[in-house]
């Protein structure tokens, strides 16, 4: 429905299908976790959270659940945590903390995609810093990327989706990524720190594709990648300070999601690479 090239700052390509414009405003669906993940970081910056290094023992209540001892908050962020999956979508924001932690699970390390598991990293920012993500969001983010109020679902708590359910336009959720590009900087603010950026950006798990994944990034080979169900994407590309955003229409086709990866990575790009 949608495409947007950003080349060192400025938009050089923009271009809208199927009876969708620059002012629709959409469900970004999994690249919602690329923004929770950055939300994470600042929290870390600021001193509400120790490190990625943390158990979950000392970021959530436990209800005495001895695994949370085991877990630590870089394992929520990159998918191995070893939860099982326990809830499908929408269930699992209106899941209590004592459900999502009592989810059955085996040890952590392996990497396994997990969007129930990620939820907690609201979860975690709403008992480290006293706010809602989207609260905290409209403190130390939204703003400075000139987004004003969004739609994210929430549920259990007042807790905003973390993994799902924020709802922007295509200008809106690629400016994450431009963001990332400069640094962390927002005009003169540095409002994410470049070490979390780094951090998010390098490989903590391996899923047999590509680089891997980071925190709530996946890694191509080629800079990292926001995905989306259905093919909403947010490609940074930071050697040619290039940042490409696509939304679609809800595409369950298996193949649908490589054909976009073909025309970021082998047709757009390649006009930059000189």
């Amino acid at each position: 429905k949608g495409v947007i090239v950003i080349h060192k700052g400025k938009i050089v390509g923009e271009r809208y299908y199927n009876n969708s414009s620059e002012i629709e405003i959409y469900n970004i669906w999994s690249a919602t976790k690329s923004y929770i993940s950055t939300l994470i970081g600042q929290a870390i910056d600021q001193g509400f959270i120790d490190s990625p290094n943390t158990t979950l023992n000392n970021l959530l209540p436990t209800y005495s659940q001895p695994y949370l001892n085991s877990i630590q908050l870089k394992n929520i962020l990159s998918m191995t945590s070893g939860y099982f999956d326990s809830f499908g979508y929408p269930a699992w924001i209106f899941a209590t903390t004592q459900q999502l932690v009592w989810m059955p699970y085996t040890f952590p390390g392996p990497f396994m995609y997990n969007n129930s598991a990620c939820h907690l990293n609201s979860h975690i920012l709403y008992y480290n810093t006293n706010m809602t993500p989207k609260e905290f969001a409209n403190i130390n983010l939204f703003p400075y990327l000139g987004i004003d109020n969004p739609y994210w679902e929430d549920g259990y708590n007042d807790i905003n989706d973390g993994s799902a359910s924020l709802k922007l336009t295509l200008r809106e959720m690629v400016k994450l990524g431009q963001l990332y590009i400069q640094d962390g900087f927002s005009g003169n603010n540095q409002i994410i720190s470049s070490e979390w950026i780094n951090e998010a950006t390098t490989t903590h798990a391996q899923t047999g594709w590509g680089d891997g994944y980071g925190y709530l990034w996946w890694l191509p080979g080629d800079g990292y990648l926001a995905i989306g169900y259905g093919g909403q994407l947010i490609a940074v590309i930071p050697e040619l300070e290039l940042v490409i955003g696509i939304h679609s229409q809800d595409n369950s086709s298996s193949t649908y999601l490589e054909e976009l990866q073909v025309l970021i990575y082998n047709n757009i790009a390649p006009l930059f690479s000189n």
